[in-house]
């Protein structure tokens, strides 16, 4: 085949055909718009990448104050059993002098009750309002004290475990 200015021309002609033509892709606008993504590539990358940390940092802070909470609270511990010492016939603290002025002996027992915390009980009507006036100090002990009214007021008293039974006399 022999090159020649018209089989050239044709050649040219076909070749134009057969390739794809940019079509408008060079316009004025479509080229700011790749001029610009190229020229912002850089912006959006560090946008990108920002905001990547910013929501990992977000997640780190909300493990670590989780984290926290839970290392900082307590839990309430179950309730344990304590072995108690076994009580005394006279209270642990110091007691005051029992002063008592023509009360019956039913006051009388009730104080006597609350003070050294036994069950004191009185068995005759008569002897709930028997009237007694006596004073016993700090360092009397109750068996002192009901000897010293049983004495004074003609009853007896028998004991039986936590219980006091006071009883007139035959």
């Amino acid at each position: 085949m022999k090159v020649s200015n018209e089989n050239f021309e044709k050649v040219l002609e076909k070749l134009i055909s057969s390739t794809r033509s940019p079509r408008g892709r060079f316009s004025a606008e479509s080229s700011w718009k790749i001029l610009e993504s190229r020229l912002f590539a850089r912006r959006i990358k560090r946008r990108f990448w920002l905001r990547t940390a910013s929501a990992a940092a977000v997640v780190l802070l909300c493990v670590a104050s989780w984290a926290a909470y839970h290392a900082l609270s307590f839990e309430p511990t179950p309730p344990a059993a304590i072995a108690t010492e076994s009580r005394s016939v006279a209270p642990v603290r110091q007691r005051e002098a029992m002063v008592f002025s023509q009360q019956p002996l039913e006051e009388i027992v009730l104080q006597l009750s609350k003070t050294f915390h036994k069950v004191i009980r009185i068995d005759n009507d008569s002897l709930k309002n028997y009237r007694m006036t006596a004073t016993f100090g700090p360092g009397e002990e109750l068996t002192e004290i009901l000897d010293l009214l049983k004495e004074a007021g003609s009853f007896q008293y028998k004991e039986s475990n936590d219980t006091i039974v006071i009883t007139k006399l035959n």
